[in-house]
């Protein structure tokens, strides 16, 4: 399963949760699981947030859109 929406990062953490009750994973596994669900979680409150924003024409219009361009700093 690979997690794509909050659905399924909640349904991985439930799964994950009841791995971690049956002893199937040790708690370092489990704890590494859920802060990569939570980091993932913020990307998309990262997403959600910047979709808001960018539905107001006059944002819009001003606001240089740093998602189209490549970083300067990496190799193409």
């Amino acid at each position: 399963m690979r997690p794509v929406n909050t659905k399924s990062m909640m349904s991985l953490l439930t799964i994950t949760m009841e791995k971690l009750d049956n002893d199937e994973i040790d708690v370092s596994k489990a704890s590494a699981m859920a802060k990569l669900i939570g980091q993932a979680n913020n990307l998309l409150n990262y997403e959600l947030k910047r979709a808001m924003v960018m539905a107001n024409p006059e944002f819009r219009a001003e606001h240089r859109n740093l998602e189209q361009k490549s970083f300067d700093s990496l190799p193409e």
